[in-house]
């Protein structure tokens, strides 16, 4: 992860935003916290998934705790595209 990507990670509590880990695994994710500091700096969140009316609904009732080193990037939650009705 890179150091900008490290700042977005900070700046999005109660956000969400993509995550990959370094196993290759990519998810949405709400960030609730992180921890920046001593032997095992981490991010504890909430796997998120896009609801139908816009907002994000949790894909469990529970949180995950990650090392910032199982991270290899983190970006800016982007919509996909909306699909016109047809006429």
């Amino acid at each position: 992860m890179t150091d900008e990507q490290l700042a977005l990670l900070k700046a999005s509590i109660d956000e969400v935003v993509q995550v990959e880990t370094t196993d290759g695994d990519s998810h949405l994710a709400q960030i609730l916290f992180v921890f920046d500091e001593g032997d095992t700096p981490d991010v504890f969140y909430l796997k998120v998934s896009p609801g139908p009316d816009g907002s994000f609904m949790p894909e469990s009732g529970t949180g995950h705790s990650v090392l910032l080193s199982d991270i290899a990037a983190v970006y800016p939650y982007q919509p996909p595209p909306a699909v016109a009705e047809p006429t």
